[in-house]
């Protein structure tokens, strides 16, 4: 596999520059390999490509891949850099759509394929770019992380949906990435109270945290262990562990979720037009698609018909979708709807031990057959602080969007290492104790106060509850 890049990504990372450059010129290295070569812009993990490449040169044999690893905000300002030799085939992992971004700044050009057996869309989700500049080549879906082994040793019950795991068996026994600091978790909550509705997604999330241990890192290792029997997840680690450490398995809830997408099409100053457009094509192909789930970091496929392929034991979107499984849809959160979901969940969770303390109380009363005011301590603890169209609100939307985020100095122009080399682009990096990693605008910081007095109001109304009925 030929690769721009050391013999890792962080290698790939440093070199980048001048020679990094160089190296994706036409004819730049294997002087005697005559096969064509077709250049990936991409962030797939190392399996994927192996499986693609090998996949692809044997049903394209006229040419060799050659593999350029950034990830999306450094592949954007590479691109924008006129200096820098185009590549011909950007193929993005998930989580966000970069080339819908690049496409309105004409930097794609149409993928001219057969679009016989790939759905445009997957419920409300489009995997088919508009002006066909791009399409979907992969899905990613949420689903739980389970050591089933432990489940049976600790008799916990299956956990087949949600409210399973909002239970009082499983207090202590669940883990879940904390939304404060982890991207992925404010989806989490975007699919809770998208999928049971917004009254019922916030009670469902309330009691979970009063039984999850909320990680930022370590997740898996929690689950394997059998510390935490389950974890809430996107699938694509899920299959991973499964593939190498039984007895993990993946499962999706009766109330799941297509997160997001990733997305394959062609550059539009693209060397190989012919070349692009053969590797897009054989990723989009049945076979090429029925590569995704044998990675070690395995994917959903687009095309529907390559289910039929992989065995009872696969999950498909496509079936959920039909059967009404696949409730929640995932929208841009790019406006900030992602931060005020994480802010709402850090006012619920500010005291973590005392909700964990309120909740058992709850579960224990109910359990003893105490009613009346246990059940308003309850609905106390499930309430959310503001309505489902909170977001309709145009003075508190602007202050939780975030301001455009200024594009880092073009390679070869911003700061350089001893060597004469441009130093490698700065790289997202979580900030504990900061939501997504992204720090609340000082605009939203009032309502973030707001939320979080309503939380404590609610449990201290639930705390007096449950002291009355001596619970």
């Amino acid at each position: 596999m030929t690769t721009v890049s050391l013999p890792s990504r962080r290698g790939f990372l440093e070199s980048f520059g001048a020679g990094a450059a160089a190296a994706l010129l036409p004819g730049a290295g294997h002087a005697a390999d005559e096969r064509r070569p077709v250049t990936v812009l991409t962030n797939h993990n190392d399996d994927t490509l192996s499986l693609f490449e090998k996949g692809f040169e044997r049903a394209y044999p006229q040419y060799r891949l050659k593999f350029v690893w950034l990830m999306p905000p450094d592949a954007m300002r590479y691109l924008r850099d006129a200096s820098n030799p185009s590549p011909d085939v950007w193929w993005q992992a998930a989580p966000h759509n970069h080339l819908a971004d690049m496409a309105k700044q004409s930097f794609m050009q149409p993928l001219g394929l057969p679009k016989d057996g790939l759905p445009a869309a997957i419920g409300a989700l489009p995997l088919e770019g508009e002006g066909d500049l791009f399409h979907a080549s992969q899905l990613t879906a949420f689903g739980f992380f389970v050591n089933s082994r432990a489940i049976k040793a600790q008799n916990l019950p299956w956990p087949e949906d949600w409210p399973v795991l909002a239970g009082p068996a499983y207090a202590g026994k669940l883990a879940m990435s904390d939304p404060w600091t982890v991207r992925f978790g404010s989806q989490l909550l975007d699919v809770a109270t998208r999928s049971f509705g917004w009254e019922g997604g916030w009670a469902l999330l309330s009691a979970i945290a009063g039984n999850a241990v909320l990680m930022q890192k370590g997740l898996r290792d929690e689950v394997i262990s059998g510390r935490q029997p389950v974890a809430l997840h996107i699938d694509t680690v899920p299959n991973a562990e499964q593939r190498f450490r039984q007895p993990m398995e993946r499962v999706y809830p009766k109330h799941g979720a297509i997160v997001n997408a990733g997305y394959i099409g062609l550059l539009k100053k693209s060397a190989d037009v012919d070349g692009a457009r053969a590797f897009a094509s054989y990723v989009l192909s049945a076979e090429g698609q029925a590569q995704l789930p044998k990675s070690d970091l395995p994917r959903l496929p687009v095309r529907p018909e390559v289910y039929a392929t992989l065995g009872a034991s696969q999950f498909d979107p496509f079936a959920a979708q039909a059967a009404g499984q696949i409730a929640y849809q995932p929208t841009d959160d790019a406006a900030g709807r992602s931060t005020a979901l994480a802010a709402l969940f850090a006012g619920l969770t500010q005291d973590k031990a005392l909700l964990e303390t309120l909740w058992g109380r709850v579960h224990a009363a109910e359990a003893a057959g105490r009613s009346a005011l246990v059940a308003d301590a309850r609905r106390a603890l499930e309430e959310a602080p503001v309505a489902a169209d909170f977001w309709m609100d145009e003075a508190l939307a602007s202050a939780f969007r975030p301001p455009r985020r200024a594009e880092a100095a073009s390679p070869g122009t911003g700061p350089q290492d001893g060597a004469g080399r441009a130093s490698p682009p700065e790289q997202a990096q979580v900030i504990p104790g900061q939501p997504n990693g992204l720090a609340i605008p000082e605009a939203a910081k009032p309502h973030v106060e707001k939320w979080r007095a309503a939380w404590r109001d609610n449990q201290a109304r639930a705390m007096r509850l449950l002291d009355a009925a001596k619970a």
